[in-house]
């Protein structure tokens, strides 16, 4: 039988939608049948997660670890809360959609959630620091000055924007890719705070004291 050249038959792949990697195509199911006067902001909120997945995933990249591909993106009827994820099941609230439809940085931070898949989230202010600097630092593009810097001993376990902050701080002064390092070490549930002092020679204490001395 004749052969088909390599080139040809790659993009005959392509054509015809079995491209190599095709088994690793996400997918997002998207409900607001609770509140179907959202489907058209949960059809922009889905499309925000098809773009920052694959970028979210190469800047928290682990050897041989491949984060979920499949995703659920709810949005239930409440006026109370934000949103939340457990395991690969994203929870957005419809009363905080409602009053800030221009939030799809939600969708960035609990995406983000689903992709750090971590055995356990502790020390939680880890977890959500990195959620927060994925979503404040790099999605919506914040500057330093912008993050809360609270001047009191261990502050940085505040989570959240302070945490993301501290870590934006590090990546581009004391410890380029702790990040990278502080996301591994929770996959494998051996997080330490030796990791700040290996990444930049200083212990996490002395390195928030200068960040908050700046």
């Amino acid at each position: 039988m004749r052969s088909i050249p390599k080139l040809t038959f790659l993009l005959l792949l392509v054509v015809f939608g079995t491209a190599l990697g095709d088994d690793n195509k996400l997918s997002i199911e998207l409900d607001t049948g609770e509140v179907p006067h959202l489907q058209a902001w949960g059809e922009k909120a889905k499309g925000v997660a098809e773009r920052w997945y694959p970028r979210i995933q190469n800047l928290l990249p682990t050897n041989d670890f491949q984060p979920p591909r499949e995703i659920s993106l709810k949005i239930r009827k409440s006026d109370k809360g934000v949103g939340g994820t457990v395991g690969t099941k994203i929870t957005l609230s419809s009363h905080w959609v409602e009053k800030h439809p221009e939030d799809f940085g939600l969708v960035v931070h609990e995406l983000t959630h689903v992709i750090q898949h971590y055995p356990a989230a502790k020390p939680w202010w880890i977890t959500e620091g990195i959620a927060d600097y994925i979503r404040w630092g790099i999605f919506e593009g914040k500057g330093q000055d912008w993050f809360p810097r609270p001047k009191e001993p261990q502050g940085y376990k505040k989570g959240y924007r302070v945490t993301a902050g501290f870590l934006l701080w590090l990546e581009a002064d004391q410890a380029p890719g702790i990040v990278k390092k502080l996301n591994t070490a929770m996959r494998a549930g051996n997080y330490s705070e030796k990791l700040f002092k290996q990444a930049a020679g200083k212990s996490i204490d002395e390195l928030w004291t200068e960040y908050v001395g700046l």
